[in-house]
C-alpha cells in the first residue's frame, strides 16, 4: 500500500494521484468519516469523493488518498478502519509519503526515509537515507503508528518540500524513490516539467518584487 495525504506542498497527494493516474488504477473503495470535512472534489468535469482508495492487480499495488484535511480528533479511528481492510486483504507493507516543510523553494533534493527496525539497510542501498529521530503527526504519523500494533510494516518516505505551495517536484522525488525501492516504473516527466514552471514563474514573481521595492526606494531617496 502507498499512501498520500495534505501535507507540505501537497507532495502526498500530488504523489498518490500521478501514480493512480499512470498505473491507470481503479477506484475500489471510499472512506465515509463525520471527521471528514463535507466536500465534494471535481476534476476534469467529474466528481470525486475526496478519500479514495485505488488499485491494479498487475502492478500489485493499492494507492490511499486523502485530497482534504481531516480533523484531529478522527485519525485514530480511521487509520483504525483502514488498517484493519488492509489486513483482511492480506497486505503486508505501507510506505507513506510525505513532505518535510521548508521556506521557500527547497535548495536540496532528496528522498529521507522512516522506517521499522531491520529495514533501514535495504532502504540505504537504494540511495535513500534513514532519519535518526523525529516526529511525523496527522493521518500519516496516525496510520504508521497503527501499523506498529499490527502485522504490517510501515515506512515513511519524505523529502522537503514548499511549505505554502504545490511542490511536484518534491513528489517527484518521493516517487522515484519509490521507483528504486519498489521496482516500480513510475513516469515523473510531467511532474517535473510542472515544477519547472512553478520555478519560472516564482523566479518571475521574485523581480518582480525585487523591481518594485527598488523604485519604492528610490523614490525614497529623492522625497
Amino acid at each position: 500500500m502507498v499512501a498520500g495525504f495534505v501535507g507540505a506542498g501537497l507532495v502526498g497527494s500530488i504523489a498518490a494521484d500521478h501514480i493512480i493516474t499512470q498505473l491507470k488504477m481503479e477506484e475500489v473503495a471510499c472512506v465515509k468519516s463525520k471527521y471528514l470535512p463535507p466536500v465534494a472534489i471535481f476534476v476534469e468535469e467529474k466528481l470525486r469523493h475526496p478519500f479514495r482508495i485505488h488499485a491494479s492487480k498487475k502492478d500489485n499495488i493499492c494507492v490511499i488518498i486523502c485530497e482534504v484535511p481531516l480533523k484531529e480528533e478522527g485519525l485514530y479511528s480511521i487509520s483504525s478502519v483502514i488498517l484493519d481492510w488492509a489486513e483482511k486483504l492480506g497486505s503486508k507493507e505501507l510506505l507513506v509519503l510525505e513532505g518535510v516543510p521548508v521556506r521557500g523553494l527547497p535548495t536540496e533534493r532528496k528522498p529521507l526515509c522512516v522506517t521499522e527496525s531491520g529495514k533501514c539497510e535495504s532502504f540505504r542501498d537504494h540511495g535513500i537515507e534513514t532519519l535518526k529521530k523525529g516526529v511525523i503527526v496527522g493521518i500519516a504519523g496516525a496510520m504508521l503508528s497503527e501499523c506498529l500494533a499490527r502485522k504490517i510494516s510501515g515506512t515513511a518516505i519524505l523529502t522537503p518540500a514548499m511549505a505554502t505551495l504545490p511542490d511536484p517536484e518534491g513528489a517527484a522525488t518521493l516517487i522515484e524513490a519509490l521507483n528504486k525501492s519498489q521496482g516500480l516504473r513510475i513516469d515523473t516527466s510531467k511532474l517535473i516539467a510542472g515544477a519547472n514552471e512553478i520555478r519560472e514563474k516564482l523566479k518571475e514573481l521574485a523581480e518582480n518584487y525585487e523591481k518594485t521595492t527598488g523604485s519604492m526606494d528610490s523614490e525614497k531617496m529623492y522625497a
